[in-house]
């Protein structure tokens, strides 16, 4: 493990300010955690003594955001660069499951940590003391493990989230989730009905994205049957054959949902269940067209041009998807073949034929029959029936009317 955390002049400037105003300041959770690991860190969140009027009147020559003042945030922005600032907290019983009923202001670091979920998320380090771990947290990192702080039913039984929290950093780190926990977390997992269903998507997106996701879906599997209860009907085969296809795929979520709702064999069903999810527009669009073009023929060029006409996710996308499913696919024999149509600018759609609109109404075509004759011009393209030539097109156009 390493000994001094090389932390940029903004957070720097941050914990010195604090501390230079009589206030304790370290940087807290997920930038430790990751510093430890030596893997890359996205933000930097600090927590302080000072009291949220004490942190204005220290940063009030800086651009301040109340971010959730009332529960003792704000992020102060150092030229470009944001830096979420929470006062240490003590937090009440959670009646709904998910947040707080009252947060206490408190000086203490340890009572502060003593609050969050997970020992390897309680982990703090200041410039003047180094690493600060009261529960465990770096033992946990080197054995690999996702630990509550404290007791995992009360953790748990605080806010629902939690149980996806646990899974998704299992996923993202490849630990095991230490064996109190994870009993703890079956038995709490139902109680996931208190969380918002943005909330739960947006953790599974995560989950799904993340490099270990196949253990974690293998190894809970009857727990994210209670957020997919329309895959109950996968027996055991169908499992397996759906763990191996998200070995074979890159940690992409678009390319494992769409391999997970591949068995339902039904692209309208398996978006109803996105819809219940409400996962984005996008997302969707992305699993549907994946799955509508699932078992189309890729064996010849013809074949790809009809494939590219209906895609509406990149070729690449696809192939992954696809190569993930098939493994007798060659991908690189498909890679190449793509590359040759694209140098050879190949026509798959409608709007790169070289003849339009336009060029129909000057014959006399208008309403449906420019669609009529685009379209069958397109097929005719596609299946190398006719040149995608000007003078080719139109010489057919007016056989067509006729």
């Amino acid at each position: 493990m390493k000994k001094a955390f090389p932390l940029p002049s903004y957070v720097r400037k941050a914990l010195r300010a604090l501390n230079d105003a009589g206030y304790e300041a370290y940087v807290v959770g997920g930038a430790v955690r990751s510093w430890l690991l030596g893997t890359e860190i996205h933000d930097y969140d600090l927590t302080t003594s000072a009291l949220p009027e004490e942190m204005e009147q220290v940063f009030h020559e800086q651009k301040i955001i109340e971010t959730g003042i009332r529960h003792g945030t704000i992020t102060v922005l150092f030229g470009r660069k944001p830096v979420e600032i929470t006062t240490y907290r003590t937090e009440t019983s959670y009646e709904d499951h998910r947040h707080p009923d009252q947060v206490s202001f408190t000086r203490s670091l340890k009572e502060d940590c003593a609050r969050r979920d997970f020992t390897i998320n309680a982990l703090c380090y200041g410039l003047k003391d180094g690493l600060i771990d009261f529960y465990g947290g770096k033992e946990d990192l080197q054995n690999f493990l996702i630990r509550t702080v404290g007791d995992p039913e009360q953790r748990f039984e605080e806010d629902a989230l939690r149980v996806l929290r646990a899974l998704r950093f299992a996923a993202q780190l490849g630990f095991e989730i230490e064996p109190e926990t994870r009993e703890a977390l079956k038995k709490h997992f139902p109680d996931i009905h208190y969380v918002s269903i943005e909330r739960i998507s947006s953790e599974l997106d995560k989950i799904l994205a993340a490099p270990y996701a196949r253990s974690v879906l293998q190894d809970y599997t009857p727990q994210f049957l209670q957020l997919f209860p329309e895959l109950e009907e996968y027996d055991e085969s169908t499992w397996k054959t759906i763990m191996e296809a998200i070995s074979r795929s890159p940690a992409d979520s678009v390319i494992r949902m769409a391999l997970l709702m591949d068995p339902l064999k039904d692209p309208e069903r398996a978006d109803s269940v996105l819809v219940r999810l409400k996962f984005s527009n996008d997302y969707r669009d992305q699993i549907r067209s994946l799955l509508r073009c699932s078992d189309m023929p890729a064996a010849t060029r013809i074949d790809l041009r009809w494939l590219l006409n209906r895609l509406t996710v990149s070729f690449n996308t696809y192939l992954s998807f696809r190569c993930a499913r098939d493994p007798d696919l060659d991908r690189k024999a498909l890679s190449a073949l793509h590359a040759s149509m694209v140098h050879d600018h190949d026509c798959c759609s409608i709007k790169q034929l070289e003849v339009n609109g336009r060029d129909m109404q000057a014959l006399g075509l208008r309403g449906e029959a420019i669609s009529i004759g685009l379209n069958t011009l397109l097929k005719e393209v596609i299946e190398d029936k006719i040149p995608n030539e000007k003078a080719a097109l139109m010489k057919r156009l007016k056989e067509l009317k006729g």
